[in-house]
């Protein structure tokens, strides 16, 4: 009889199972098809002066440059760049966060599969793995969920103050990049994320 897998490789499933539970939905979202729809929703186009087409097309180019570390110097209805210096310098950091999380949850997800591959044979360890990881981050979800929904400016400051410590993710209100992705699209971005997080327990929960 196969003697059951180490202690250890247990938590590394769980571990990666997390991971892929609440990277894998927030990471999607960062799409055009889905950040047009919120971009039109409001009222991005007429805000900026140009129309959804040219929206949506720059800000396919800016999202491929968040993920291969581009320059951001897409413009909008001419050649000069919609952003200013500064504001595609905070872009740069921004695909510097993206970019380590998206690595994270492809390792991740090389884990759990090759470790579910090697508890194949024990079955209900497995599920109680994947269930007690579906679990911590659901509640973990939903109490970010609420956090984010009653008191969002506090939360995005706090974010923001994690990941961007240089300070340089303060724009005015009239700037094009807040223009082109306003707050009320992160409000909605940060709530649609807590959505998939939980969706994504739940059914790691099911299955």
């Amino acid at each position: 009889m196969k003697r059951p897998a180490p202690a250890l490789l247990g938590l590394a499933f769980a571990a990666a199972a997390a991971l892929v539970i609440v990277l894998s939905g927030p990471l999607l979202l960062f799409n055009p098809w889905l950040v047009g729809i919120e971009q039109g929703r409001q009222g991005v186009p007429a805000s900026l002066g140009t129309t959804q087409a040219e929206i949506d097309r720059g800000t396919g180019q800016m999202l491929g440059d968040l993920f291969l570390n581009g320059d951001f110097t897409v413009g909008l209805t001419g050649d000069l760049p919609v952003l200013e210096p500064s504001e595609r310098s905070h872009m740069r950091d921004g695909g510097g966060v993206v970019r380590p999380l998206l690595l994270l949850e492809v390792g991740a997800l090389v884990v759990l599969l090759l470790v579910g591959r090697r508890l194949r044979r024990e079955r209900g360890r497995r599920g109680r793995l994947l269930l007690t990881g579906a679990a911590a981050i659901g509640v973990a979800a939903v109490a970010l969920g609420l956090f984010f929904a009653l008191a969002f400016d506090t939360a995005f400051t706090a974010f923001h103050l994690l990941f961007f410590p240089q300070g340089n993710w303060q724009f005015s209100a009239d700037s094009n990049l807040i223009q082109l992705f306003p707050q009320a699209l992160w409000f909605d971005a940060a709530i649609g994320a807590g959505l998939t997080i939980v969706a994504g327990a739940v059914i790691a929960a099911i299955i």
